[in-house]
């Protein structure tokens, strides 16, 4: 067996596992299936056998006709919405699964960091997870259903006129290598759908981050021009895609309709008495009728997986992309357990070194002791690799050398996700309350908990002079607070959270002098016994550590006090 083959064999394998979560739902709605083709070929029956009395002049029978065509309808459409909703209720499960997995894979909660940008995290958490669901839910119930509907509707031709059914048996075998050649021919158009996409979904991200730096640099229009490009560019691989499955489905119409019309020609001429073939049944109008009424739904199960066959490409590239996203991330994370909230704790560099993917050298190398209880400041120019050294004692990222441990007097162990409070220059402010947004550190909080993070934080007298206090709704973004108020909020929240080892990344960044001071004093009150590591270029806080490090080209130096800084 190939390489590709291999893969070929791995990625179906994988596809067809994303399903699992719908399994159960998936196979109702294949039964519900199989009872709509038998309670519409009953339908049709009846529908037959009426006019047959019709034409008999047998009003008991028409009566009899009447009434089991209109029983027989409402139950056919009762199972087909119940085999939809199932369907649904399983596609609902699978893309659940699908997000459950992203979401472990795309937030730094279970071991694993993602490196994936931000704008194929989106399209895969909104779009992609939907493309997979959805063809399990056309495909899956399917499967169970097409071989039992058409062996249904097969056994029904034979029973009442077997040269009929021979005739959908020939013509049967001149499908499966129709729909083999229209997903091989569609293949590379979804190739190529999909490299739209995502160029298309980059562009538009980048677009709206940057719209500030591009108004400043008169560059709006360029980038307006672009981003045409890039949409012309995904609608031009849609047509194309489209124009295939067009195509493929005309080409299957034709052998479809064909069979249909030979076998509506040769009952036409039977009923004329044109036609007669040796050794078969007679044929009346009941008997016609039912033929031509249950010829179409033979193939009704093919047409079916036909446009399966066609998600199913559209199914792969999306379960490639997610696989790619989730291929790295453990099932499951065995946590160590925290150090006790009432010890601080200290951090161990032990020939520390990190790289980034595709890099042809070290980012970082560290050798560093941070006692318990005492606050180092990082000092370094920008992309010197200060927040990256904090991300590795966060456990955000993984060393790619060294090792990285916490430790008080009784535990020694690695970095803990969640186990840390952390405080950066960007501070997340949600369209919330005050008390909502400092709730967000441990959402189980008391009032009086909330109460002390905010006295801890400074910001008694910023509440009293909030309209509404604590219940002060914040705009998206923190609009109603200045950004040191917003600073002190993060603190107070990460206050909150109870952790005995805190990292700042430049926390007075683009702060007043006055606000500076706030900050620090703020943070003095909060961190009281924490460890605290701070990633800053500010002097003023830094003169506030107890000891100062330096990252100079990758390597961070040994500490020195803060005077001779």
């Amino acid at each position: 067996m190939t390489t590709n083959e291999v893969e070929a064999k791995s990625d179906d394998a994988w596809l067809t596992a994303c399903a699992a979560p719908g399994h159960h739902w998936f196979g109702l709605s294949g039964s519900a299936q199989v009872l709509e083709t038998l309670f519409t070929i009953a339908r049709w029956g009846a529908l037959a056998w009426t006019a047959q009395a019709v034409m008999d002049r047998a009003a008991a029978h028409e009566t009899w006709g009447l009434v089991a065509f209109a029983v027989t309808s409402v139950l056919t459409v009762g199972v087909g919405w119940t085999a939809s909703t199932l369907a649904e209720r399983g596609a609902r499960a699978v893309a659940t699964g699908l997000r459950r997995q992203l979401t472990g894979a795309l937030l730094p909660t279970t071991g694993r960091t993602s490196e994936t940008g931000p704008a194929e995290a989106a399209w895969a958490m909104v779009d992609l997870a939907d493309d997979v669901a959805d063809f399990h839910a056309q495909a899956a119930p399917l499967g169970r259903s097409a071989p039992l509907s058409m062996v249904a509707v097969l056994a029904v031709t034979a029973a009442v006129h077997w040269p009929a059914a021979l005739v959908l048996v020939l013509t049967t075998a001149l499908l499966p290598l129709n729909m083999r050649l229209a997903g091989l021919f569609a293949q590379h158009g979804a190739d190529r759908q999909l490299a739209a996409t995502r160029h298309l979904n980059a562009v538009v991200l980048d677009s709206f981050r940057g719209m500030r730096t591009l108004r400043e640099l008169g560059a709006v229009g360029r980038r307006g021009r672009t981003l045409t490009t890039a949409a012309e560019r995904l609608n031009k691989a849609t047509m194309s895609v489209l124009r295939r499955a067009f195509l493929s489905g005309m080409i299957m119409d034709v052998v479809i309709t064909f069979s249909i019309a030979v076998n509506a020609t040769y009952i036409g001429l039977s009923l004329l008495g044109y036609v007669q073939v040796p050794h078969a049944p007679r044929l009346d109008l009941f008997t016609g009728l039912l033929v031509l009424m249950v010829c179409p739904m033979y193939f009704a199960p093919m047409r079916a997986r036909a446009s399966a066959f066609h998600q199913r490409e559209r199914a792969m590239i999306a379960s490639d992309a997610v696989r790619d996203i989730v291929k790295d991330t453990p099932a499951e994370v065995t946590r160590a357990a925290r150090p006790q909230p009432a010890e601080p704790v200290g951090v161990s560099l032990t020939a520390v070194r990190f790289r980034y993917d595709g890099a042809d050298h070290d980012t970082l190398h560290a050798e560093a002791e941070f006692a318990p209880g005492t606050w180092t400041a990082i000092t370094g120019a920008s992309g010197s690799g200060k927040s990256t050294l904090l991300s590795l004692i966060a456990g955000l990222r993984p060393p790619s050398a060294g090792a990285v441990r916490w430790q008080t007097s009784s535990v020694r162990q690695e970095p803990t996700l969640g186990g840390c409070a952390w405080v950066g220059q960007q501070t997340v402010l949600l369209d919330a309350t005050v008390r909502d947004n400092i709730r967000l550190g441990r959402p189980a909080a008391t009032e009086r908990q909330v109460l002390r993070a905010v006295d801890a934080a400074g910001l008694s007298a910023v509440i009293e002079a909030l309209p509404e206090g604590l219940n002060t709704r914040l705009g998206e973004g923190g609009w109603g607070v200045s950004t040191g108020e917003a600073r002190r909020i993060a603190i107070a929240r990460a206050f909150l959270r109870g952790a005995r080892l805190w990292l700042l990344d430049e926390p007075t960044a683009h702060l007043d002098a006055d606000s500076e001071r706030e900050v620090v004093e703020a943070l003095r009150r909060a961190t009281d016994g924490c460890t605290v590591v701070i990633a800053t270029h500010s002097f003023p806080l830094a003169a506030a550590a107890d000891t100062v490090l330096t990252i100079d080209d990758g390597v961070l130096h040994e500490a020195r006090p803060v005077h001779a800084w």
